[in-house]
């Protein structure tokens, strides 16, 4: 005799329906499957509206059951609380899941024994049969498939083994239900069941073209391919300062379509990945498109899942909050906050932004403009970039390199007043070779460089207050550039409260003889000067008695110039 834990039922039954069904704990591939249902589990006796059905147990969502079946033989003296009796001639067992929502799905596995041609179903107390979502494998072949409204469940009666087969079924209509297991039987039938439910796992059952999304949502549906419209309409929109990451994945879906205000924005036939930024509240639509026609391989239903995850933006994300450099002359550097490749939350790999003001112009001023990133792929090919440079209406007054930056004129009908740099690009991978610490942070980096700006750029002696243009050096000394000082007095006109004072350094050809250091910089290969990219020069043996140059730029207005006459002598003993 099998025996079988019993769960208690809470109703009566008849002599041919005694039942019984144990918890198994053996461990199962599908033990982390959850049930988010909270079902009622009323029998069908104790509601006059509902289905004289004679249910022969009461399943538990989520545990693992053990069903034993034994045909009646007339003799109920020999009955056994622990198993199922069926009448010899039953093609079926029903057993009691509870009362369920539209669209919620509900996941079979199901181990068989002894049972030919075994199928399991779920149906409504109405008779309906709920729809399989994928395709049973046909057992002769072990790797086609055909569609089947059914689970066939794998062979076996081992209360170790995990279960190899499952199927979904969706509820389309709010009800009770049953599983319903079909086949024929004998006194050696068993099977190891578990059911699991996602209440209202789907949204979208078909009903309606148009539906809505929150700006952070999942919407699931699924889509009866004979039997719904052309396409389904979702909306979300977002406000200004947030973007939103848009994610989708289907099965049986031939393309997205991406609009706006009745635009275009993109089409997809594959799934879709991307962000999305306002410039102002705004609206978007994704139309999903089904195949036209059904499947006996895969099934009459396609499916599909939209996921919107909205995020505040960062300063310098947004024209209506942007970052400013603090004054020309030295690079500005933004850095994003790091992001975290599993959650997925800042997408720099997706779309990179960034809008800087750059200063306040008038007409006349000229203005150069370098922009660079750190971190992430700065390659042009596979990742496209733009650089704008707009007005205070958003307007775009010209464009510059990625590679060497750019100038622009503040000239015609362009207005005064505020100026900006728009950086945008779009798919810019993480680069490999980094620090821990900065891989997935992106540094954004900005200089604005304004010629004119200085009056004069002088060498300046802070001991003595006065300005020089010669110096001497005996030979093997060294010069470091960070003891030297400089005049600097900028023009009146100038709106910048302060001024970078960094200094970038030049040679002649015909200096680095006498000026030189450990870069061995050569005259050979030098055009017409040297841009020394060290901190100091050492004066040279062969300059004894020669006068080298060394000439000084600012970097904030790199018009403007200072060169130093170094007159060099042997070293005294």
């Amino acid at each position: 005799m099998k025996i079988s834990h019993i769960f208690p039922l809470g109703f009566v039954i008849s002599s041919l329906a005694l039942f019984a069904a144990c918890g198994d704990d053996s461990s199962s591939s599908a033990s982390d499957e959850s049930s988010s249902s909270v079902a009622s589990f009323r029998s069908s006796s104790s509601l006059s509206t509902r289905a004289d059905i004679n249910y022969k147990d009461t399943l538990k969502l989520g545990d693992t059951t053990r069903v034993y079946i034994e045909l009646f033989d007339g003799d109920s003296s020999k009955m056994d609380e622990s198993e199922i009796y069926i009448d010899s001639f039953a093609t079926s067992v029903p057993l009691y899941l509870g009362e369920f929502t539209k669209g919620s799905r509900i996941k079979v596995y199901a181990y068989a024994s002894d049972i030919g041609e075994d199928r399991i179903r779920i149906k409504s107390e109405f008779g309906d049969y709920m729809p399989a979502l994928t395709a049973v494998p046909k057992k002769e072949a072990g790797k086609d498939s055909v569609y089947g409204n059914y689970l066939a469940a794998s062979l076996g009666s081992d209360t170790s083994a995990t279960f190899k087969d499952s199927n979904q079924f969706v509820i389309f209509s709010d009800n009770h239900y049953y599983l319903e297991i079909g086949g024929a039987f004998n006194n050696e039938s068993s099977l190891r069941l578990k059911v699991t439910v996602d209440t209202a796992y789907y949204k979208y059952t078909g009903d309606e073209e148009n539906i809505s999304m929150k700006m952070s949502d999942t919407l699931r549906g699924i889509i009866d391919i004979d039997n719904s419209p052309e396409d389904i309409s979702i909306e979300f929109s977002a406000t200004e300062g947030y973007s939103i990451n848009l994610k989708t994945t289907g099965r049986n879906i031939v393309q997205y379509k991406l609009t706006s205000n009745d635009s275009l924005l993109s089409e997809f036939t594959s799934n879709i990945d991307t962000m999305l930024v306002t410039k102002d509240s705004i609206r978007w639509n994704l139309k999903v498109s089904a195949e036209s026609f059904s499947n006996f391989l895969t099934g009459p239903y396609a499916f599909f899942e939209a996921t919107t995850k909205a995020r505040e933006l960062e300063q310098g994300e947004y024209f209506s909050k942007p970052d400013s450099i603090p004054y020309p002359g030295e690079a500005y550097l933004r850095s994003r906050p790091k992001d975290d490749p599993n959650k997925a939350i800042y997408k720099y790999n997706l779309r990179q932004e960034q809008f800087v003001w750059i200063g306040d112009y008038k007409k006349g001023d000229s203005v150069l403009v370098k922009h660079w990133i750190e971190n992430y792929s700065d390659d042009g090919f596979t990742s496209p970039v733009t650089y704008e440079i707009l007005d205070k209406n958003q307007k775009v007054q010209g464009t510059i390199s990625s590679t060497y930056g750019g100038a622009f004129s503040v000239k015609g009908d362009m207005p005064e007043g505020p100026y900006y740099l728009h950086y945008l690009r779009l798919n810019s991978d993480p680069l490999d070779q980094v620090y821990d610490s900065l891989r997935y942070v992106l540094q954004l980096y900005t200089m604005v460089q304004q010629p004119g700006l200085l009056k004069t750029l002088e060498f300046y002696n802070g001991e003595t207050d006065n300005t020089y243009d010669k110096t001497t050096l005996s030979a093997g000394d060294t010069i470091r550039f960070s003891n030297i000082e400089f005049m600097m007095e900028p023009v009146k006109e100038t709106g910048w409260k302060i001024i970078g004072s960094d200094i970038s350094w030049f040679v002649p050809c015909e200096s680095l003889a006498f000026l030189n250091n450990s870069s061995n910089y050569k005259a050979g290969n030098c055009e017409i000067e040297q841009d020394i990219s060290s901190d100091y020069l050492i004066a040279q043996e062969a300059g004894i008695g020669e006068t080298a140059i060394l000439i000084a730029q600012s970097v904030a207005d790199p018009a403007k110039r200072d060169t130093l006459k170094i007159s060099i002598i042997a070293k005294a003993n």
